[in-house]
């Protein structure tokens, strides 16, 4: 179970960068295999290089060698995805998450020679994200095992799907790539039991979720699908609309779990209208959490 963290701002927009050593304390509290940073859920579309930069030194400090952390490189071009990882492996990251390219050719041969030429050019294991419903390309199967042949640390990969889509990832890849799901971890068991080698759910909940994945992986399949019913209702609607919603409600909650201050996204950003503000605390409602952010057994 690694989170992806989401990045916390101030009221007038500036990255608040002690509200992201609380984040990252929050998700160890939580009991977090490892952390992931710069995904979706970070809102990583609207930070600058160097706010990445500096983010990225933050997080790894916060975190000093508890879990790995692995850092999102996604960028407009080659170039600057190549600069972004190399710093997060200077800095000390486990592993680079790399998403389709948010600009320029999106063909085959084009996404084979983005994600290889990136790859190449560190030593840390790439994870390839395939996430076409969020970023309008769809990379498949057969691109990740051309990049794979080309660059031996290519072998994880990222999905946003449930457990049908997995199977046939799986099915067509094999053992040689480990594949993981996101969706806010609205899959979770049923991709865990359909072979998922981890999960990259948001933060807000982690410590609900970190409990179903340990329950299940434990051998307890029964507790697992009692916990995880108690949690789903909130997941399933922190996904159902845009990744603006998934990430207000995100904030919200962990405004309420007192680890963030300021709810804010970085504008542009649709803020929860009242009935979905009102929705979302009802399903809150049923949980048990206290004012420090940590889980009430």
């Amino acid at each position: 179970m690694y989170p992806a963290i989401c990045t916390p701002f101030t009221g007038d927009g500036a990255v608040d960068l002690e509200a992201q050593r609380r984040v990252v304390r929050f998700a160890l509290d939580a009991g977090a295999h490892g952390i992931v940073a710069f995904g979706l859920a970070g809102e990583v579309l609207k930070l600058s290089g160097d706010e990445r930069r500096s983010l990225t030194d933050v997080i790894i400090d916060e975190v000093a060698g508890a879990v790995p952390v692995f850092v999102g490189a996604g960028a407009p071009s080659v170039r600057a995805s190549i600069e972004l990882a190399r710093h997060a492996e200077q800095a000390g990251a486990s592993c680079v998450v790399l998403p389709a390219p948010l600009g320029g050719a999106t063909h085959g041969d084009a996404l084979v020679d983005y994600f290889a030429r990136i790859a190449s050019a560190v030593s840390l294991p790439l994870m390839i994200q395939d996430a076409p419903a969020y970023l309008g390309v769809k990379l498949g199967p057969e691109v990740v095992r051309q990049v794979g042949a080309l660059a031996e640390n290519v072998r994880l990969v990222k999905l946003e799907a449930g457990p049908a889509e997995l199977s046939e990832w799986i099915l067509r890849l094999g053992d040689e790539f480990a594949m993981w799901v996101g969706d806010g971890g609205v899959y979770l068991l049923d991709c865990i039991r359909s072979g998922a080698a981890g999960v990259i759910p948001g933060i807000d909940l982690v410590d609900y979720l970190v409990r179903v994945y340990e329950a299940e992986t434990g051998g307890e399949s029964a507790l697992a699908d009692e916990r995880f019913r108690e949690i789903l209702p909130v997941l399933v609607f922190e996904v159902q609309d845009s990744i603006d919603h998934f990430n207000a409600c995100a904030k919200r909650v962990l405004v309420q779990r007192r680890v963030l201050e300021e709810p804010s996204l970085r504008a542009p950003a649709a803020a929860l209208g009242d009935v979905s503000r009102a929705l979302l605390d009802r399903h809150l409602a049923s949980l048990a959490l206290d004012a420090s952010g940590v889980r009430v057994d």
